[in-house]
């Protein structure tokens, strides 16, 4: 029976808000000894007050890192709660990062909501940011000793660790692209690694971790999530390019005009031919956005190397192997199956 695309948005959404009660409140429990600008900035972050800090359901994120999490370990353990949290700081490191990408990209508006920098200005948030990365190990350190092995504990603390060193790194590599022209589309796949991927990958990972001691397990899981964070960020190259606007929420030339060095724009790069090159090198160069004449040039461009089949041919790579580990793990239950539905509309999705 096919499924319409009303019916898998349903799914997918019912997937998404499976644990968000519980994850919210873990957040809100730590949240709770913060100050009180603190406390209101980051709630208006995460979508639970106006600007004025009063109670609204605008503006919220997916949850996604968390439920990954959870999914994973209620796969192997058979219940999701002494993981929460584990998922409470994902989505608290999560949402830090997010803080200050809004100041570092300059962005005016996140989930239909003005950023909060815009409205309490950069100083601030940036200090806010500082408090909810600090306060997500504060999170993750009300994991319940009695119910897990304090090796395992010590392993999952290091592995989360690692991952927020790893997320900041790659958005500084991000960052040092947008004014280098020699960036290969194997330099990329590396920084998406980190930016994108080190959390997906910790957030599977860990859940594992936690529930079971078996290797395998573990491993299979772990090959899962890095080429699920890959083919997850390269689907957004994607669609930031040749999405339908109309479903997406926003206009393809927004990556263009902006000049994004995705994966489509630098693999153009390394296949036209010289002249062709050397100008779209020079629209990169300069400082002001791309005009729509610029624009209609790349386009062209990207049609001349077949970019959009090479960046799929890429995401679908990926989507293959994250799969193939997937069900390497040979495990068939409700959550797991969950997990399957949701790896496969975040590397198929059209928005």
């Amino acid at each position: 029976m096919l499924v319409t695309p009303q019916q898998q948005q349903h799914t997918i959404k019912t997937i998404l808000n499976r644990y968000s009660v519980d994850v919210s409140a873990t957040i809100r429990g730590v949240l709770n000894k913060a100050a009180p600008f603190l406390h209101g900035v980051v709630s208006y972050h995460l979508g639970w007050v106006d600007q004025t800090f009063q109670p609204t359901t605008v503006g919220r994120g997916k949850l996604l890192r968390p439920t990954l999490n959870l999914l994973v370990f209620e796969a192997l353990s058979g219940d999701y709660k002494a993981a929460l949290p584990v998922a409470a700081y994902l989505e608290m490191l999560h949402n830090f990062s997010l803080l200050h990408d809004d100041i570092e990209d300059n962005d005016r508006e996140r989930r239909g909501r003005p950023t909060a920098w815009t409205i309490w200005g950069q100083s601030r948030t940036i200090n806010v940011g500082d408090y909810l990365f600090a306060a997500s190990f504060q999170a993750l350190h009300t994991l319940d000793m009695t119910q897990f092995e304090p090796t395992t504990v010590l392993d999952v603390f290091q592995l989360m660790s690692t991952a927020a060193a790893l997320l900041t790194e790659g958005q500084e590599l991000d960052m040092s692209f947008e004014s280098r022209l020699d960036v290969s589309p194997e330099m990329y796949i590396g920084m998406i690694s980190k930016k994108t991927g080190a959390l997906i990958e910790a957030a599977v990972v860990g859940g594992a971790m936690l529930a079971t001691s078996d290797e395998t397990i573990v491993q299979n899981y772990q090959q899962f999530a890095h080429n699920l964070g890959l083919a997850f960020q390269i689907q957004d190259d994607i669609l930031g390019i040749w999405g339908d606007a109309e479903i997406t929420g926003k206009s393809a030339d927004n990556d263009l005009r902006r000049k994004k060095k995705t994966l489509p724009i630098l693999y153009t790069l390394s296949q036209l031919d010289t002249d062709n090159a050397e100008r779209l090198r020079d629209c990169y160069t300069k400082p002001e956005p791309l005009n729509e004449t610029q624009i209609m040039f790349v386009r062209d461009c990207l049609v001349q190397t077949e970019a959009q089949a090479y960046t799929q041919s890429v995401a679908d790579e990926y989507h293959q192997k994250a799969f193939t580990a997937l069900e390497a793990v040979n495990l068939e239950n409700e959550p797991q199956r969950a997990l399957k539905k949701l790896a496969r509309f975040l590397v198929d999705r059209t928005y």
